[in-house]
């Protein structure tokens, strides 16, 4: 409905720009048709000759021709003209109205941190007010440090020392950016860098240690042919920290609290060409990593590990003869990820306009719950699993953007903006947007992971709650001015209870009501209304 009223609109503003266009152009016409008379009469009334005469009727004649040509062409222009300027600012106003959706769901506090020392907070740090300050609940510190930094210092000249380890820092640059990871600052020979900030996400743990392990086989195979290479130690802890914006004059982003120090602890506690982790950390990495047990860091009481590398399930070995992370690890990764696509879901249908009874976020869960369990009792996993509970997340996103007769491709739309930036791959969208289209109650499943989609989808078929359900949705539709007659609304709810039927076993085995107790039912209430609409 937004989108109507929106084209509506365009196409009466257009319609008056074009109604002032053609008296314009009548004007002008007219305009020439009276001076063209003026100067016919003055010649009539002359004493030019007959033939002269009879030369100035035909060109007045033919330059009259030319006024009504030259306005039905102009008529003819203006007209496409405004068709086509409606249809383009229609066409345009919808995909804007979606990217500007999905723009807000990314505050300023979450982007970089150079847009966090933007104008607004400039300003407030100008004016020696309250500094900008963020609390983030789950981050992954990383310190690294050279070994035996004093004496190499006594060792080599200067330029050759400020040469060697600004190459060490852009290698470290190049490397955090790779895995999303956002460098702090470095201090003499040591460098700190955090996931998880200023973007919140759940890989962060699993992102710092490949940056980690990263950068050691890095200095180990520079190490094979410089023997005096230098050698790096790695602390990690996951935590909380409190991020901002600190400085009067100059403004810098920096992190502080707890985990700062114990991964500030681990690192100096560490060997050399090892890479030391905090128990916390070592709960969120260890499906990925293989881990050495080392023992127990007094200063927090917590276990600390040597990470030794990636298991040897989510390993193969690229072009360089270097271990690197397969398309099985980056499955697991995109499984692990699929909970910050969630919480984007989330706060897409809950911050709407629309009036959403049915399709809002509760149901989309309903889907995703049942998705996978589905998807389990046939034996699914891994990456198709993870299409099936993304097609699940994604499929009802349509219905944030203000009501409309669309929503499915709106969904897909928004899917195709908005997966890749959670690092899926162009071949996984297609699937998945054909995956969201088994949801459509005229699609008919084609192969299991599209079965699998249906039945999810429509499990309230066969619970107790089902009238509700259905009342919830032709409340939705009737509030958003989708549908009108109550009594064909029963009318289709009826036919489509009738031709349905579920292509799962287990969501056959999860039925409670059969499909001809809820039209029974369904009937009932129907006659019911009736009753009450006589009387």
């Amino acid at each position: 409905m937004y989108h109507q009223k929106n084209f509506y609109k365009s196409i009466s503003f257009f319609l008056s720009l074009y109604l002032v266009c053609q008296i314009l152009v009548t004007d002008i016409c007219t305009a020439g048709n009276i001076k063209e008379s003026v100067i016919f009469a003055a010649t009539e009334g002359s004493t030019i000759p007959q033939k002269n005469s009879d030369k100035y009727t035909i060109s007045f004649l033919n330059r009259k021709i030319d006024f009504k040509n030259n306005f039905f062409y102009s008529d003819f222009v203006i007209f496409t003209v405004v068709v086509l300027t409606a249809l383009a600012g229609y066409l345009y106003g919808k995909r804007r109205g979606k990217k500007i959706v999905i723009a807000k769901k990314y505050p300023v506090s979450l982007q970089e941190p150079h847009t966090l020392a933007g104008n607004d907070h400039a300003d407030v740090l100008s004016k020696k007010e309250k500094p900008f300050i963020h609390k983030f609940d789950m981050v992954t510190v990383l310190f690294a440090d050279i070994k035996g930094f004093s004496e190499i210092t006594d060792s080599l000249d200067p330029e050759t020392l400020l040469e060697e380890l600004d190459g060490f820092f852009y290698y470290f640059d190049t490397i955090i950016d790779r895995y999303h990871v956002e460098k702090i600052k470095t201090m003499g020979d040591a460098y700190m860098c955090a996931g998880g900030i200023p973007q919140k996400n759940c890989t962060n743990p699993v992102d710092v240690v490949l940056v980690a392990l990263d950068v050691q086989n890095h200095l180990k195979q520079l190490s094979r042919q410089n023997p005096n290479m230098w050698r790096v130690r790695i602390g990690i802890h996951t935590g909380q920290v409190v991020a901002g914006m600190l400085g009067h004059k100059s403004h810098s982003f920096d992190i502080w609290g707890h985990t700062v120090n114990v991964a500030s602890r681990l690192e100096s506690s560490c060997m050399a060409e090892k890479i030391n982790i905090s128990g916390a950390t070592y709960e969120k990495i260890k499906q990925f990593f293989d881990c050495e047990y080392q023992g127990v860091l007094t200063c927090t009481n917590d276990f600390s590990y040597y990470v030794n590398g990636l298991k040897p399930e989510f390993v193969e070995i690229d072009a360089n003869g270097q271990p690197v992370p397969n398309h099985a690890f980056f499955v697991q990764m995109q499984l692990l990820r699929i909970n910050d696509l969630e919480d984007f879901v989330e706060d897409m249908m809950v911050d709407t306009t629309s009036k959403l009874y049915f399709h809002n976020f509760k149901h989309t869960m309903d889907v995703y719950e049942h998705v996978e369990l589905l998807a389990l009792s046939e034996n699914i996993k891994d990456e198709n699993l993870l299409l099936l509970k993304t097609a699940a997340l994604m499929h009802d996103i349509g219905y944030s953007i203000p009501y409309s007769d669309d929503m499915d491709t709106l969904s897909e739309d928004i899917a195709r903006e908005t997966l890749p930036i959670y690092q899926y791959k162009p071949q996984q969208i297609d699937r998945i947007c054909s995956l969201m289209k088994a949801t459509h109650y005229k699609s008919i499943p084609n192969g299991i992971l599209e079965e699998i989609m249906h039945d999810a989808n429509l499990m309230y078929y066969g619970r107790a709650d089902y009238f509700t359900r259905t009342m919830s949705l032709f409340r939705e539709q009737s509030e958003n001015r989708m549908i009108v007659k109550k009594n064909n609304w029963f009318q289709n709810q009826i036919k489509y209870l009738t031709n349905h039927k579920f292509y799962t076993r287990a969501a056959r085995v999860l039925v409670n009501v059969p499909s001809d107790q809820q039209i029974a039912n369904l009937t009932g209430k129907r006659l019911e209304d009736k009753r009450e609409e006589i009387l």
